[in-house]
């Protein structure tokens, strides 16, 4: 793969625009109009047109969107949490930790 290509895969307007047009096949796959997934989701058709052509859209409409048609699983994996805790203690120990105390100036030095 060119340099090319590869940025322009990963250039965040080119995957904006890939996410609506996954989100347009999703939803002619179920045989819906823009109008009715609009109504279904609670989003504006005029929101939904920019999400599908252009991938233009808050990440809240987003995520509405995906769960009316079915596919918001793949949003839940994107962030899920793969780490696991050996203990409920261990987790409740990991959300007390504090940052390292300062020494105060002269500590230590003999003064």
């Amino acid at each position: 793969m060119d340099k090319k290509s590869a940025f322009t895969q990963r250039n965040p307007v080119t995957l904006a625009r890939n996410v609506g047009h996954r989100l347009r096949s999703f939803r002619l796959a179920k045989g819906w109009t823009q109008e009715e997934l609009a109504e279904r989701s609670g989003v504006a058709v005029s929101t939904l047109k920019l999400m599908e052509a252009k991938g233009q859209g808050s990440f809240q409409r987003l995520i509405r969107i995906s769960i009316v048609l079915g596919v918001d699983g793949e949003i839940r994996n994107l962030f899920a949490d793969t780490t696991s805790a050996e203990s409920i203690e261990a987790l409740k120990r990991a959300e007390r930790q504090r940052a390292p105390r300062r020494k105060k100036k002269g500590a230590g030095d003999g003064a």
